[in-house]
C-alpha cells in the first residue's frame, strides 16, 4: 500500500503544473510548495521505507545511506529549483530553449520510483535479504545521478512531430504498456526502471549533439 501511494503521488506530481497552468493558478509559492512535498514524497518515504525494510540490518552504514540520499534529494530539488529561475530570468542571459528538453540530475520522483527496486523483487518472490550491500549501492549510485550535471529526458517539455501512418501503432502500444501494467504491475516497472537507464546514454549523447550546433 505504501508503494502504491508513491505511484500516486508521482502520478500527481506528473499533473499538478498542467492542473495549475489550466486553472491559471501558478505561483512562485506554488513552486516551493511542489519541491516540498516533492522532498517528503520521494526524498524521504521511500528512502525510509527501504531503511525499516532491510537497510537497517547494516546499522550505521544503512542509516548513513540513508541521510546521503536523504541530503541529495534535497540538493537535487534546490538546484531545479535555481534552474528553473535561470529559465524565467529576464537579465538577457536566458538558457537556450533546447535544454527544457532536459533535467539535470535525474529526477527526484524518477528516483524515488528507482530506489524501491528491490522491493518490486521481494513482491515477485525473490530474497532480499542477501542483497544488503547491493541495495545500499543502489541508494548510493541514485543519490550521485540525482546531484549530478548529467542530462536526462525530461517529457515535461519534449515535443515531437509523429507522421499520421503510426499513430495507430503508438496507440495500441500504449495500450499494450497499460494493459501489461494492470496485469504484471512490478515486471513491467522494473523493465520501464531499466529502461530510463538505458536512456540515460542517449540522452547525453543528444545533448552534447544540440550544444555542437550552437
Amino acid at each position: 500500500m505504501a508503494v502504491e501511494f508513491i505511484f500516486l503521488a508521482a502520478l500527481l506530481d506528473a499533473i499538478d503544473g498542467r492542473v495549475a497552468r489550466a486553472l491559471k493558478a501558478e505561483s512562485k509559492i506554488g513552486g516551493q510548495l511542489d519541491s516540498l512535498a516533492d522532498f517528503f514524497n520521494f526524498g524521504i518515504a521511500p528512502i525510509m521505507m527501504i531503511y525499516f525494510w532491510q537497510l537497517n540490518e547494516i546499522e550505521r552504514l544503512g542509516w548513513l545511506v540513508v541521510i546521503l540520499y536523504t541530503v541529495c534529494t534535497a540538493l537535487r530539488l534546490a538546484k531545479f529549483n535555481v534552474l528553473q529561475d535561470d529559465l524565467s530570468s529576464d537579465d538577457g542571459e536566458t538558457m537556450p530553449i533546447w535544454t527544457q528538453n532536459f533535467f539535470v540530475g535525474v529526477p527526484s520522483p524518477v528516483a524515488g520510483i528507482m530506489v524501491l527496486s528491490p522491493l518490486y523483487l521481494s513482491f515477485l518472490g525473490f530474497d532480499m535479504s542477501s542483497f544488503l550491500m547491493s541495495i545500499a549501492c543502489l541508494v548510493v549510485i541514485l543519490s550521485l545521478l540525482m546531484v549530478s550535471s548529467i542530462p536526462t529526458f525530461s517529457l515535461k517539455h519534449l515535443k515531437f512531430k509523429v507522421p499520421r501512418v503510426y499513430l495507430i501503432s503508438i496507440f495500441l502500444t500504449f495500450v499494450l504498456i497499460a494493459g501489461a501494467l494492470s496485469t504484471f504491475p512490478w515486471i513491467m516497472i522494473l523493465i520501464l526502471c531499466a529502461a530510463y537507464l538505458l536512456s540515460i546514454p542517449v540522452a547525453i549523447y543528444k545533448y552534447r549533439q544540440m550544444e555542437r550546433t550552437l
